[in-house]
């Protein structure tokens, strides 16, 4: 049929990460977990001499990264580690509060035993990660128990999304754990999601995605410095 889409010449993409892809996704995790700290510059030729690739591939990873907010791009084309800024945090965060709130009460109102059971396993593993104050199990392992109940809804583009948002804000995660009493209580936070999930009640696990999305916000904000130096 003529303007059908099965008569167009589309190659069909392929499934493995391409070489711009692992570049961003490994830059990204270093970035996220601080060993890339803000404001230090990521020389193009460096970094295609690490990786053992041309720089096109590198520009482009950069590029990735620069649209996902994790580096920023001077005026003399030099690309950098974002600085972190209370603006940057608080409109991550208030983007998470309206996604991750609609993800949490579609997800909690059909996850079934299989997911639940999946949350249990991981919620304990939560728990020796916050006594061992191990952060990068803890925010490992809290992205899996959420994105458990997220994934049940069904809904691939918002649980991507959210996704997206939350390693976006990974560098903050890290801030609002940086305190024993905050690492207590957002562990309890997820044993009152778990609850929630429990009893199908994605009303209730909205609320306490969301607020503790506020909680994280009201705790962190005023630490960090404003974009326009005040």
């Amino acid at each position: 049929m003529e303007g059908s889409i099965a008569n167009l010449p589309i190659v069909p993409l392929e499934s493995r990460e391409s070489i711009e892809q692992r570049i961003a996704r490994e830059l990204r995790q270093l970035i996220g977990a601080g060993h890339l700290a803000e404001g230090t510059q990521l020389v193009g030729r460096d970094l295609a001499l690490r990786f053992g690739v041309s720089q096109t591939p590198v520009r482009a990873g950069l590029s990735e990264l620069a649209r996902d907010g994790f580096v920023v791009f001077g005026p003399t084309g030099r690309a950098f580690v974002r600085r972190l800024t209370r603006e940057d945090f608080e409109e991550i965060y208030y983007a998470r509060y309206g996604l991750e709130g609609l993800a949490a009460r579609l997800g909690a109102a059909v996850a079934g035993s299989a997911e639940v059971d999946r949350m249990a396993e991981i919620l304990v593993s939560l728990r020796k990660a916050a006594d061992d104050r191990d952060v990068e199990a803890y925010l490992d392992g809290r992205w899996r128990f959420y994105g458990t109940c997220y994934r049940a809804s069904g809904r691939t583009r918002l649980v991507a999304e959210v996704e997206r948002l939350y390693r976006r804000s990974e560098r903050y995660n890290r801030l609002v754990l940086s305190t024993p009493e905050r690492f207590r209580e957002s562990l309890g936070r997820y044993e009152d999601f778990y609850v929630a999930c429990v009893a199908s009640d994605g009303a209730l696990a909205e609320r306490i995605v969301q607020e503790s999305l506020r909680w994280a916000v009201e705790s962190v904000a005023a630490t960090l410095p404003s974009e326009s130096g005040e």
